[in-house]
């Protein structure tokens, strides 16, 4: 006496338009929920600018350098902290398209930082 139904006496219970019932349901679960869970909205659809679609909600910079020569700097950003990280995090990138992160502590920084806001109040 076995606990257990046989294979055969299950498939036999079960209909074919059962089957597909549950499927046509799971078909259309999944097309209603991917859209909505890799960001894409249909009022959406347009672009944004300014909106990063993927915030990261960690330090960018877990290892800094401390000096660099002002004429490899191409760009430079600085990020305050937030919720994201609790330390200022000064990013630059260089003129060969890497980027690296400075300390905002050093003092050479410091300087280029300061040189970069004089150009751009004197270019204003």
């Amino acid at each position: 006496m076995s606990l257990r139904p046989s294979a055969t006496s299950f498939c036999t219970n079960t209909r074919p338009v059962h089957v597909l019932q549950v499927l046509l349901l799971l078909s259309l679960l999944l097309t209603v929920l991917v859209p909505s869970t890799t960001g894409q909205r249909k009022r959406n659809l347009g672009k944004v600018e300014s909106v990063e679609p993927y915030v990261e909600l960690r330090c960018i910079c877990v290892k800094t350098i401390s000096g660099i020569h002002p004429s490899n700097i191409q760009n430079l950003e600085v990020i305050r902290p937030g919720a994201h990280c609790a330390k200022v995090q000064v990013i630059a990138t260089l003129k060969d398209g890497r980027e690296i992160c400075l300390d905002p502590e050093a003092p050479r920084v410091k300087k280029i930082i300061q040189k970069l806001l004089e150009n751009d109040e004197s270019a204003a």
